[in-house]
């Protein structure tokens, strides 16, 4: 099997909690066709696409990650990097096997989608990061 050379890495970033998920994209796989498919896969895929103007690969990297933070936060959160192969692996499956992602693909890691995590870092709320007030009927 040969190595990709197409492989670059995206960070994906939640930008009012400082959530951050970090993917590694081979871009000869995830082509403009193919991430056309996945975008339009759901509704609002030209709302999707507007935001990142006009590049439908951008646009479903920025929904893959969207998609792995909503499930690390199913998950009660998680830190990790690419050093912690597992988690990694495991996160990886999780957005291969969701709806619309197409599956394992040639069990390289990447998937049909062309994505990997490399890295997460979404935190759920602490009890320090809540507050409660009483509010009048």
């Amino acid at each position: 099997m040969t190595t990709p050379t197409n492989i670059k890495r995206f960070k994906v970033k939640d930008t009012w909690k400082d959530f951050e998920v970090v993917l590694e994209v081979n871009l000869d796989r995830l082509t403009a066709e193919r991430a056309q498919q996945i975008n339009s896969f759901w509704t609002s895929a030209e709302d999707r696409l507007d935001e990142e103007n006009g590049d439908v690969v951008l646009t479903v990297i920025r929904l893959a990650g969207l998609e792995v933070m909503c499930e690390v936060l199913e998950d009660r959160g998680a830190d990790f990097g690419d050093s912690d192969r597992w988690n990694c692996e495991q996160t990886t499956k999780k957005l291969h096997e969701s709806e619309g992602w197409g599956g394992e693909g040639d069990g390289d890691g990447f998937g049909w989608c062309g994505i990997r995590v490399v890295g997460a870092e979404v935190d759920t709320p602490c009890f320090e990061d809540v507050a409660v007030s009483e509010v009048s009927q």
